[in-house]
């Protein structure tokens, strides 16, 4: 237990550190002064009113003594509490918000410097993990609000019935491994949950990715099941969490609420008692079922708090100095693998292994292969994307476009789309003729650069040629071309590739229609292995 404990702390630590958020101990300190204050209006409330209901005094305390000489001050204090509930909550979102917000930016500087994350994973960091660990913070805030309401209403029932207090935490001490059993359920049910989360998101990507090919072969409705067989278990867990924070947190309450009523029904308890006494009672227990319900929670969100710790302390295993960036003029390749390994963060299986392979300067070579079999990895290795874990990777050119299968279109006019991203100012004159060129659009239409993209203005294949035109105009020497015309017509197609056989370019192209392609001067086939990728070059 010592272990888990000391474990949990320095993860705590450690990940605290990521997160950069300004003044967290502070905002944590004055949660605590704010919760303590919510025990002290909610102890003289309770007094309060359990004074008009009782003629005789029932304490023999100054302070007490003096408040209650003092009656006007009860809606004041009520006044007081719904506000402090109200600024607890407020600060705690906050803290919340900030945590998520700097983790995102954080993950997302991470994702672009690590060269080894996955699109789905990338977006399960960023959006899921994020979020939970944020939770855990809130949580653990309201944990330790919690810890201070069980010690100051325990004081207090201390110093006003000692001996029924007594009764109450013999009874309480047996909750204490039941608590710890459902705590350690629900963490086991948590991770089942985040494993099953980061399975969803990752077949998301594929289907999304493959959306055509699976409709065109008709595997629309294995897919769905596939991934509603994942999302059961995913839900399956979340349910089975939620059941158990639910009974660790009304364990308490019931706890306390039946055992009175056995004493008052069965044992004539009531001369024992009092209403202050029975109200600070059933808050006592409220905030033990408050406390078995965020420890249930914090042990949950440790989960995610310890993946995210293992990214950060992974960030070691890959490498950007893999990749270098050598000019030279008279070397033949413009890329070029030597004995690359290459997997993914958080995989245990190598994608590539020992992979040599030279793109030459100036070629244009196509790459093909199945589903899965890595061709996209190898576009983003070659191209600085991905940066291998062992190996060298060598480019004689850092001026690199890219053409995906998708437009990559960002909100805006056809002007701002070209010079997106552009470090030199470039002409209209320029940039029409290249319109033209490419044959966006079949009319002279009026201020064609002023023309808002949005699928109402422009089909997908003048939204892939406008892409296509920003990729050339930024200078680009070497062209990596992922599925890029997969979703244009034969004629656009034809266009595009004479076109840039005018250019003095380096293509790397991955594409699952060579035949398509008339002028290419080297085939890539990636064929699989069992776990080893190997590399065929076919003239």
């Amino acid at each position: 237990m010592k272990k888990k404990l000391n474990l949990f702390y320095q993860d705590l630590i450690k990940v605290s550190k990521l997160t950069k958020t300004k003044n967290k101990k502070l905002k944590i300190a004055i949660l605590s002064v704010i919760v303590t204050s919510l025990v002290f209006f909610d102890i003289a409330i309770i007094v309060y009113f359990s004074s008009f209901f009782s003629s005789s005094p029932q304490y023999e305390n100054s302070l007490i003594e003096y408040f209650l000489d003092r009656k006007y001050f009860l809606p004041v204090f009520i006044i007081l509490r719904f506000f402090s509930i109200y600024l607890e909550k407020i600060i705690t979102t906050k803290l919340q918000n900030d945590i998520e917000r700097n983790l995102r930016i954080y993950l997302v500087e991470e994702v672009f410097d690590r060269g080894n994350v996955s699109i789905s994973d990338a977006y399960y960091y960023v959006m899921t993990l994020c979020s939970q660990v944020g939770s855990f913070y809130s949580t653990l805030a309201a944990f330790f609000g919690s810890v201070i309401q069980i010690i100051a209403f325990t004081v207090y029932l201390l110093f006003t019935n000692l001996e029924t207090i007594f009764i109450f935490s013999i009874g309480s001490m047996l909750l204490f491994l039941p608590t710890l059993y459902l705590t350690k359920l629900g963490r086991k049910y948590a991770h089942t949950s985040y494993t099953y989360g980061q399975k969803i998101s990752k077949d998301l990507e594929k289907t999304l990715e493959n959306i055509f090919l699976i409709k065109i072969l008709q595997q629309v409705k294995n897919e769905i099941i596939a991934f509603d067989k994942n999302l059961k278990e995913f839900y399956k867990a979340r349910l089975n969490d939620i059941k158990v924070g639910t009974v660790s947190s009304i364990m308490p309450n019931f706890f306390t609420l039946f055992s009175l009523s056995i004493l008052l029904v069965f044992f004539d308890f009531v001369k024992f008692l009092t209403l202050d006494f029975i109200g600070i009672l059933l808050r006592l227990f409220q905030s033990l079922g408050l406390f078995n319900k965020k420890i249930h929670l914090v042990s949950s969100f440790h989960v995610y708090l310890e993946k995210l710790y293992e990214i950060e302390k992974n960030k070691e295993l890959t490498f950007s100095s893999n990749y270098q960036y050598e000019k030279n003029q008279n070397l033949n390749f413009a890329i070029k693998f030597e004995n690359v390994d290459f997997k993914y963060l958080g995989s245990e299986d190598f994608l590539f292994k020992n992979l040599n392979l030279e793109i030459l300067k100036g070629k244009h070579t196509i790459i093909t292969g199945p589903n899965g079999s890595g061709k996209s990895t190898i576009l983003g290795l070659a191209s600085g994307i991905f940066y291998p874990v062992s190996g060298k990777i060598t480019t004689t050119s850092n001026k690199f476009g890219y053409v995906s299968a998708s437009p990559m279109i960002i909100k805006g006019t056809v002007k701002e789309n070209l010079q997106y991203g552009l470090i030199n100012k470039i002409e209209d004159k320029k940039m029409i003729e290249l319109l033209r060129e490419f044959k966006v659009f079949t009319d002279e239409k009026p201020k064609q650069l002023e023309i808002n993209i949005s699928n109402k203005s422009l089909s997908m294949g003048q939204m892939q040629k406008i892409a296509f035109i920003r990729t050339l105009l930024s200078g680009v020497e070497i062209l990596v071309l992922d599925e890029s015309t997969s979703n244009l017509d034969a004629e656009s197609k034809e266009l595009i590739y004479d076109i840039l056989s005018t250019k003095n370019l380096t293509i790397l192209n991955s594409t699952h229609s060579p035949n398509e392609l008339l002028n290419y001067d080297i085939h890539l086939e990636v064929k699989s292995n069992n776990k080893l990728r190997q590399i065929e070059v076919k003239n």
